[in-house]
């Protein structure tokens, strides 16, 4: 049975790798860039990238996603940085590996972040209740716009809650929607249907 046609279809990526200095670590609003390797990776994505045409391309505003775009679309001038894709902030937690902030960090805490992540907000950083309704905001404004193919060049946070909320996943099983660094999603919406297929 074929699939109906998308009204839109949702071209999401990650950002590329980062430096050695930064890997294993929660990199939030730390504006880091691409390693070579990270570079590299968005590069290889290009082709399909121009394949999909997208129309609209947004991207957030942290050098390693804007870095990213370049790589992947380095010949479109018409990109539009969009602070609600920024990371979000974790505050105290910023730079640092899980095991150093399981270290310093009570137990409750660490089971409020993994149980109901919705209600965290990072030790004197960001809410994760407002990260998501920024989020939520850009993606409804985006299913309404008049273009069939808009891609997001982005973090994984933010891909996160866009792809658990498509797929419908409660906030404790956000975990299971983070795609990998320089990595392609592709979900399909349909205006009568929601998300109907993806990638």
């Amino acid at each position: 049975m074929a699939v109906d046609p998308a009204d839109k279809t949702l071209v999401l990526i990650r950002h590329g790798e980062l430096p050695e200095s930064c890997r294993g670590r929660y990199i939030g609003r730390s504006d880091v860039p691409l390693s070579e390797e990270g570079a590299l990776a968005c590069r290889k994505l290009a082709p399909r990238f121009a394949a999909l045409r997208p129309e609209r391309i947004f991207s957030s505003p942290m050098r390693r996603a804007r870095e990213s775009a370049a790589a992947i679309c380095p010949d479109r001038k018409d990109l539009i940085f969009d602070p609600r894709l920024r990371e979000i902030d974790f505050g105290d937690w910023e730079n640092l590996t899980f095991e150093e902030i399981r270290l310093r960090t009570a137990q409750e805490v660490l089971d409020l972040w993994f149980r109901h992540p919705d209600r965290m907000r990072f030790p004197n950083g960001g809410s994760v209740a407002e990260h998501y309704a920024g989020v939520d905001a850009f993606t409804d404004e985006a299913l309404g716009m008049p273009e069939k193919v808009i891609a997001v060049i982005t973090h994984g946070g933010v891909l996160m809650r866009l792809i658990s909320r498509a797929r419908q996943l409660p906030p404790e099983r956000q975990f299971e929607a983070l795609p990998a660094r320089a990595s392609m999603t592709i979900l399909q919406w349909r205006k009568d249907g929601g998300f109907f297929h993806g990638e």
